[in-house]
């Protein structure tokens, strides 16, 4: 099978970046994948005050002398996620890691430097990957794929890979039953499809599951949690919103209609990948 990811972009805190940087080492050599580390410091003034900070972080990261990690740092006071996304463009990164960092005193978590991870899913050229501080993703033994009204073929595809690159197995999950009695007798089907299409393809090991739950958001979340996930592979929208109050206040009061992915207390990683990536 073609190789996936090749180059892994990971925005960082320069603040807080000792655990992020070990994450994305660990993760980029799992996935064998060229790491790209992009420092977003807006405050920084000066003539040279990039040179100086990205000088500062080698001195303090030696291993980042390294040719197979490439170092950027940014100081424009724009929005972050502008800056990464041409930065995805002009280096061909195939997978863009967000680590999440709990914020003191807070129920809540945020994603490094500030990146808006809703208009990064809707607008990047790859996956984005949303993984909290310390995700369970030394093993990926277990990758939910969420299976609805059509069939997930991207999303298929990226789960074949990471299950044959970490010998995981898939887990099928769709809707037992709906409000839709057509919704819920395609997505039965679509779920069985999905199945050939692994069984008669691939020697991984692959799980099929109805859910009791109509949404087919709530069942695939769900269902993670009962078998403690390892990943989940979802589209941009509602199946990539990790659940929470914030999230559903958001939707419910800001009217967004793009995806949701801001993150919670929710710790399981979150794959997004976009039809048109």
């Amino acid at each position: 099978m073609q190789k996936l990811f090749n180059h892994m972009l990971v925005p960082v805190d320069l603040a807080d970046d000792e655990g992020i940087v070990q994450q994305a080492l660990h993760m980029a050599g799992r996935l064998q994948c060229q790491l790209h580390l992009f420092y977003h410091v807006p405050g920084a003034h000066g003539e040279g005050a990039a040179g100086r900070l990205k000088a500062d972080i080698r001195q303090r990261h030696p291993f980042l002398a390294d040719p197979a990690i490439s170092l950027e740092v940014n100081i424009e006071p724009s929005f972050p996620e502008r800056q990464i996304l041409d930065y995805t463009k002009r280096h061909g990164i195939d997978l863009i890691l967000l680590v999440r960092k709990k914020r003191p005193g807070h129920p809540l978590f945020r994603h490094p430097v500030g990146a808006d991870v809703d208009r990064l899913v809707n607008k990047a050229l790859c996956p984005v990957l949303s993984v909290f501080e310390q995700p369970s993703f030394s093993s990926l033994q277990k990758i939910v794929l969420p299976v609805g009204d059509h069939i997930p073929m991207r999303q298929l595809v990226f789960a074949t890979y990471l299950g044959r690159t970490v010998n995981s197995t898939i887990h099928l999950i769709a809707p037992g039953s709906s409000n839709d009695p057509g919704f819920a007798i395609g997505s039965h089907d679509n779920l069985h499809k999905c199945y050939r299409l692994l069984r008669e393809n691939t020697n991984l090991s692959i799980e099929c599951q109805a859910s009791p739950e109509e949404d087919l958001e709530e069942a695939a979340w769900d269902y993670a949690k009962k078998i403690k996930a390892d990943l989940i592979l979802t589209s941009p929208g509602k199946g990539s919103m990790h659940a929470g109050f914030w999230n559903k206040l958001r939707s419910k009061f800001l009217k967004w209609t793009g995806a949701h992915s801001l993150p919670n207390t929710f710790s399981i990683p979150v794959m997004t990948i976009s039809n048109q990536n």
